[in-house]
Formats: C-alpha cells, sequence, structure tokens
C-alpha cells in the first residue's frame, strides 16, 4: 500500500508539474529521438532472432553466441530504455526507491552480458582460427550453451548481489527517492565492477584478437581472396577456409571496437568520478554523464545493423524474410481470385444446365490451383 501511494503521489506531482509548466520544445524532442532509437533496437534484435528459422548457414556455434548477445540487447530495449526515456522526458522518477535498484541491476546486467559474450565470441574466433582442426571438439554445442548460461550468472552476480545489498552506496550520501533514480557508486565499487564488467574481457578480448592475427600473419601467403563467410564452421568443405576466417575475424573486431567506443567513455568517466568524489559532480558532468550512458545503450542498436551490412548470410536470410511474407500475400490474393473464378464458372455452368461437362473440367482444375496456393502458403 505505502508503495502504491508513492507512486499515486509521483505520478500525480508530475502531471501537476507539467499542468503548471507544460513541456518543453527540448523534452519533446529528446523523447522522440530516444523512443525512435528504442523502437529500432526492438526491431533490429527481432530480426536476429528469426534469421537461423529461414537460413540454415545461420545456425552455428558461433551465432548462438551472436543470438545471447541479440537477447541482452533485446533486453536492454524492453527494460532499460523505455524508464529512462520517462526520466529523461519528466525530470524525475515515478517508480520508487525499490525498482530504481532492479532498473539499475537490469541496466548493469545487461551491459556485462554483452562485452562477456563478445569476450566468449573472440575465444570461439580463436579457436576457429588458430586450432581448427580441434574446433569441434573444443567448441561443441554443449559447451557452448555452458557457457552462455555462465555468461549470464556472472553477470547476474555483479549487478543484483552488490546493487540489492547496497555494496555501491556511499555513506551519508543518499538521494530523494521519490524524485531521482541515481546509481551512486564508491571507489572501491567502481574498480572493482568495472574491472570485472569491462577491462578485464576486454584485455582477454584484446589477447584473442592478437593471437589470431600474428597466425593469420603467418599464412598471409597461402589466402586468396573470397566473399565474406562470418559463421563459416571448421568441418565445411569450402576452399580456402582461412580467408574465410580472417574475414570474419575483421568483421567481429568491427563489431567489439564498436562496443568499446560506446562503452569505454562510460567506465572511464565512472571511475574517475567515483574516485574525485561527490564534490566534482557538476551539472554540465552530470548532463555529459547521461548523454554517455545514452550513447551505451547506442550499441545494443548499432549491433544488428552491423550484422545486416557485413555478413552475407545475414542478408540473404533478411532477403528469404521479405521474399516469404511477399509470396504469403500474393497466394493470397491467388486463392481469392480463383474463388471467385470457380464461383463464376459454377453459377454459368448451372444456368446452362450443364451437369456434367463444365464442372467436371472446372473442379478439377480449381482444386489443383487450390492445393498449390495453400503449399505457397505453408
Amino acid at each position: 500500500m505505502d508503495r502504491n501511494e508513492t507512486w499515486l503521489s509521483n505520478f500525480s506531482s508530475a502531471a501537476s508539474s507539467f499542468a503548471r509548466g507544460g513541456v518543453g520544445l527540448q523534452e519533446v524532442l529528446t523523447g522522440l529521438i530516444l523512443t525512435l532509437i528504442d523502437l529500432v533496437t526492438l526491431l533490429g534484435n527481432s530480426i536476429v532472432f528469426l534469421c537461423p528459422v529461414v537460413e540454415k548457414r545461420l545456425r552455428t556455434v558461433t551465432y548462438m553466441f551472436i543470438m545471447s548477445l541479440a537477447t541482452a540487447d533485446f533486453l536492454v530495449a524492453c527494460l532499460v530504455m523505455p524508464f529512462s526515456i520517462i526520466y529523461e522526458v519528466t525530470g524525475m522518477w515515478l517508480f520508487g526507491k525499490l525498482f530504481c535498484k532492479v532498473w539499475i541491476s537490469f541496466d548493469v546486467m545487461f551491459c556485462t552480458a554483452s562485452i562477456v559474450t563478445l569476450c566468449f565470441i573472440s575465444l570461439d574466433r580463436y579457436c576457429s582460427v588458430v586450432t581448427p582442426y580441434h574446433y569441434s571438439r573444443r567448441m561443441s554445442r554443449g559447451r557452448c550453451i555452458v557457457m552462455t548460461c555462465t555468461v549470464w550468472v556472472y553477470s547476474s552476480l555483479i549487478s543484483f548481489l552488490p546493487v540489492m545489498q547496497g555494496w555501491n552506496e556511499i555513506p551519508g550520501v543518499d538521494f530523494d527517492a521519490g524524485r531521482e533514480c541515481i546509481f551512486v557508486t564508491n571507489w572501491v565499487f567502481a574498480i572493482v565492477a568495472s574491472a570485472l564488467a569491462f577491462f578485464l574481457p576486454f584485455t582477454v578480448m584484446c589477447s584473442m584478437y592478437f593471437f589470431i592475427y600474428r597466425a593469420s600473419r603467418l599464412k598471409a601467403t597461402r589466402i586468396m581472396s573470397q566473399t565474406l563467410e562470418i559463421h563459416y564452421h571448421p568441418n565445411s568443405k569450402r576452399q580456402n577456409h582461412l580467408q574465410l576466417e580472417n574475414k570474419a575475424t575483421r568483421t567481429i573486431s568491427i563489431i567489439i571496437s564498436v562496443f568499446v567506443l560506446c562503452w569505454l567513455p562510460y567506465f572511464v568517466l565512472n571511475v574517475w568520478l567515483a574516485a574525485r568524489g561527490t564534490d566534482s559532480a557538476s551539472t554540465v558532468l552530470l548532463g555529459t554523464f547521461k548523454i554517455i550512458t545514452w550513447l551505451g545503450y547506442c550499441n545494443s542498436t548499432i549491433n544488428p545493423l552491423l550484422y545486416a551490412f557485413l555478413n552475407r548470410d545475414f542478408q540473404r536470410a533478411l532477403k528469404k524474410l521479405l521474399i516469404c511474407r511477399h509470396r504469403s500475400q500474393l497466394s493470397s490474393h491467388s486463392f481469392i481470385t480463383d474463388l471467385t473464378s470457380f464461383n463464376n464458372s459454377t453459377s454459368v455452368s448451372l444456368c446452362l444446365g450443364n451437369k456434367g461437362g463444365m464442372w467436371s473440367k472446372s473442379r478439377p482444375h480449381f482444386l489443383k490451383r487450390h492445393h498449390s496456393a495453400v503449399r505457397t502458403v505453408i
């Protein structure tokens, strides 16, 4: 009851403030831009889930990790971005202190899941390029499922456990839970959490890609130009597999580079603010921190776009999805046309008194086309 009363008072105070001052043009533009980012993120990551259904070449171990990455990005768009948009537009937190902690935990959890998943993708690329003959044994499907589950358990332990227990809080520093939702971090928590969630996995990724680059340079003279294949499996019989793996490595490197450019400013500024203390948090710095935070959220929007532009298997799956939708529309139209012509021919035959001629010819012809249309829809 107390929580419901708090929410009602927050909503009523927000409504009264809007009634007095109205919504400014800046708030409206901010809300529209952030909502567009949220919708694009939802659509892009939803397509990532649908593509393996129509394209068998995407059903690989590497794409299992990409599905995990898309899951984290999709949950950011569902559980993090909408509340952040409301917070930015209204200028006050409307959902209470308890949900504030849950919302912050979701934010930290999905960010950590994204970068740790990218770390495992680099390990997958390392095993595929450097030791291709042992790839199927080292990166089996069951082992990759265990690794994916480990990513999410690890991310939840870094986020929910310390935030809900209050290990990140600074003694004597609090905020108005009825109007604000601020992720207050002491310097110990900021350093440890940033190291576990970002800097340590990033170091592992850099090491893996350095070894991949060195192995590729040793065999560079044997490589011939070929089309980009990001989800190549070593057991395939295609030739020039090293060239395919090198291009796949460059593609994944672009994805990781974009991730680092989006999230590195956030972690650096977060650690710097925690080390300097709360006195260094000016209004301009807090505004900059909000922009940098949304820059990190935009990484969830960019990832599916990178797959679409750099992966031909993904492009092929998108074309199949569009063709299936187009064919279903054509089949529905053809079915309606056949039904109309069948009714017309039946009426004419009955009027002419033809009991066998036209009816016996038009019916099998209609049934044949009808079954063809049904098969096309299925």
